[in-house]
């Protein structure tokens, strides 16, 4: 079904590749801030929630 509607639009192969290296580069770049980002700093940001304290 989806072959007929893309088979229709000239030129989508380049957006579907597009949008594949765009979604593709963005959960890398993801990836690879979470391997270099500061434990300590992710621990912190992950108990904010349940942190009852109120720094001012």
């Amino acid at each position: 079904m989806f072959k007929q509607f893309i088979s229709k639009i000239p030129g989508a192969d380049v957006y579907m590749i597009g949008s594949f290296l765009t979604f593709f580069t963005f959960f890398i770049l993801v990836g690879l801030y979470l391997l270099v980002a500061d434990k300590q700093h992710l621990r912190q940001m992950g108990n904010l929630p349940l942190d009852d304290s109120t720094k001012s």
